[in-house]
């Protein structure tokens, strides 16, 4: 009994600081959206990353004093559009949020004016593990991806980093 007790609290601390650090995060987030002094600067993606998309691709970066606070890359595509958004704190990643929007059909054709969510991840970095130096992370999943692929490694949402360092 007391060993059930013992684990019982020990699992309620655990979700109890995890909500916390998600909460925080949060947070953190809002303020950075809020945030109308930030500079913005927009890429084309394909010319920073030397890599073609469908419909074309926009890079936005987000700075306060040199630093990157968030990330914007959004990939439109025939069957509608992706868009991930990253950020950072300290110049490390703390959350992705990507979504996945289709075009709707109707009367047998797509309607280009109309895009439906279709699926949306929210990745928050928890902690880091340094034994095997990666991140630790919790994830909130809605919808089912139709024509994106998941991730092998969550560690590759934030991929785009490496190849924007110089700008």
């Amino acid at each position: 009994m007391r060993f059930t007790l013992i684990v019982f609290l020990t699992l309620n601390l655990t979700a109890f600081s995890q909500n916390k650090k998600i909460d925080e995060i949060n947070r953190y987030i809002t303020s950075i959206d809020s945030n109308s002094d930030l500079k913005i600067n927009e890429y084309d993606w394909s010319k920073v990353t030397g890599t073609h998309i469908d419909k074309g691709a926009i890079l936005k970066i987000w700075k306060k004093n040199n630093e990157i606070v968030k990330i914007k890359e959004e990939f439109g595509a025939s069957y509608g559009r992706c868009i991930r958004l990253i950020y950072l704190k300290n110049s490390k990643p703390i959350k992705a949020i990507e979504t996945e929007e289709n075009f709707e059909f109707k009367n047998n054709e797509i309607d280009y004016t109309s895009l439906k969510l279709q699926f949306k991840i929210q990745v928050f970095v928890t902690g880091f593990n340094k034994v095997i130096d990666e991140y630790e992370f919790d994830v909130i999943k809605e919808g089912k991806r139709k024509l994106t692929e998941y991730y092998c490694d969550l560690n590759e949402v934030f991929a785009i980093r490496n190849e924007i360092s110089n700008l």
